[in-house]
């Protein structure tokens, strides 16, 4: 059977189109026999371009994964796909369905919805239709009925990920997105274990019925392989560890670094949480081959970061994790949010006077989004904090707020957000003079131009 998925990421904030929840569901589904195809739209001028994939692939499924930011994309595509084509069913996957299943009654909302991780139950989803039964009693299913909600059971779990095919790299195009961003990027786990308030591993812990949502991981080996896979294949000189938080299982990080360090030798970088920061750690990553260490400060007022995002973490926490990480001679990147319900224009002050502390190598901030689902989303709209006129249209998303505000704390944000490396290195005229740069049209010209002339250089053995 002919499915043709799409990834929305429209105004979207993450330079990074390859979704690796949705190549998952596209090595699944093309393991079981069928015809995938993978179309991504980065702005509405290509629905055009949607419909004519439609006509040319004649899907008898069409399949969207979303966050709450584009599922308002996701509505208009898939009501015009069901407007010409009534035939064709609409699903959707993601975080949105997940944790805001109510979203199936919503105009112009797809047939169906799949909530969690749902590889066999699109699998048996597909089967079913290809038959001609009825998918309705598909597990992780939502989807309206007569005007109410109906949310299926949910499948438990897998236990182990190697359970899985790796995510897709033909039909969903990885070359390019290395190419576009700079390096291979991985995830190998699923799942954190905290509950920041901002964060939906709380709330898809929540519709599991589970305390936590404990990480599960791919084996070290086979994770190692799936890399080996990748740089036969592609062209590349760094790697991306994007799990929540890398190596979490300390006898799974050791037994990964190990082999790492001894097949891959390409240098990587990954994500962990200052609190679980130690000598032995780090020195063990850098054996490894990792060299920069993101890490989420959030915030550098200790009430914003404790009491509003459940953080649970102290100033001295992070300023020792920094600490540790630079004396061992790696590069550190420093995560941090303004614009949380109340914040106030000193608390950012606060933050920006810790990143000065721990003097990351590099430094980004984003403007607080409220997600539906999520604890402190939830909280801003029930308390009637969001615009819900600017969160219907929203193209900004973490670049500006859609809380309800006055047009000079907006400014406030914004300006912070725009001028964010000036102000946390203020007498660093280098990188003052790079930060301007790099926004303009220039700047992304030799970009490409470095990375094409590397490509080439490579192709040819030089």
């Amino acid at each position: 059977m002919n499915i043709l998925f799409i990834y929305t990421n429209i105004n979207g904030f993450h330079e990074n189109d390859y979704s690796f929840g949705l190549a998952s569901i596209v090595s699944s589904i093309k393991k079981a026999g069928h015809t995938p195809t993978v179309l991504i739209a980065r702005e509405r001028s290509w629905y055009g371009r949607i419909m004519d994939e439609v006509v040319r692939s004649a899907p008898k499924i069409v399949g969207f994964s979303s966050v709450s930011s584009q599922f308002g994309f996701v509505k208009e595509i898939s009501a015009m796909i069901k407007n010409s084509f009534p035939d064709i069913i609409t699903v959707c996957g993601g975080v949105h369905p997940t944790i805001a299943p109510e979203c199936a009654l919503e105009p112009g909302s797809p047939d169906y919805l799949f909530r969690g991780e749902s590889e066999l139950s699109f699998i048996e989803f597909v089967n079913k239709v290809e038959r001609g039964a009825s998918p309705a009693d598909t597990e992780n299913l939502a989807f309206a009925k007569e005007g109410r909600l109906v949310v299926n059971k949910l499948k438990p779990f897998l236990k182990s990920l190697d359970m899985l095919p790796y995510p897709d790299r033909e039909i969903y195009p990885y070359g390019p997105t290395i190419k576009k961003i700079g390096y291979a990027p991985f995830f190998f786990s699923r799942g954190c274990p905290y509950a920041c308030s901002y964060c939906s591993n709380h709330a898809i812990a929540r519709v599991y019925g589970l305390p936590t949502n404990t990480p599960r991981y791919r084996s070290p080996e086979s994770s190692i392989c799936e890399i080996e896979q990748v740089i036969k294949r592609f062209s590349v000189n760094t790697i991306s560890i994007g799990d929540d938080i890398f190596g979490l299982d300390k006898a799974w990080r050791e037994d990964f670094c190990v082999k790492y360090k001894n097949r891959i030798k390409i240098r990587f970088f990954c994500f962990l949480r200052a609190n679980l920061v130690t000598e032995d750690f780090i020195r063990l990553l850098k054996d490894a081959g990792c060299y920069r260490i993101s890490i989420g400060v959030e915030s550098g007022n200790e009430h914003v970061r404790n009491d509003v995002m459940n953080r649970s973490m102290s100033n001295a926490q992070i300023e020792k994790a920094f600490g540790i990480i630079h004396r061992n001679g790696m590069l550190t990147n420093a995560i941090n949010i303004i614009g949380t319900p109340g914040e106030t224009e000193s608390a950012i002050m606060d933050t920006i006077k810790l990143n000065r502390k721990i003097r990351p190598t590099s430094s980004g901030v984003n403007i607080f989004y409220p997600y539906r689902g999520i604890r402190l989303g939830d909280y801003c709209f029930q308390n009637d904090m969001v615009d819900l006129a600017g969160y219907l249209e929203f193209s900004n998303e973490r670049r500006d707020t859609v809380l309800k505000c006055s047009d000079e704390y907006k400014r406030m944000l914004i300006r912070y957000r725009e001028n964010w490396e000036r102000l946390v290195y203020p007498h660093d005229l280098k990188r003052a003079l790079l930060s301007i740069a790099r926004k303009t049209p220039v700047w992304e010209y030799l970009r490409k131009s470095r990375n094409f002339v590397r490509d080439r250089i490579k192709a040819r053995g030089i």
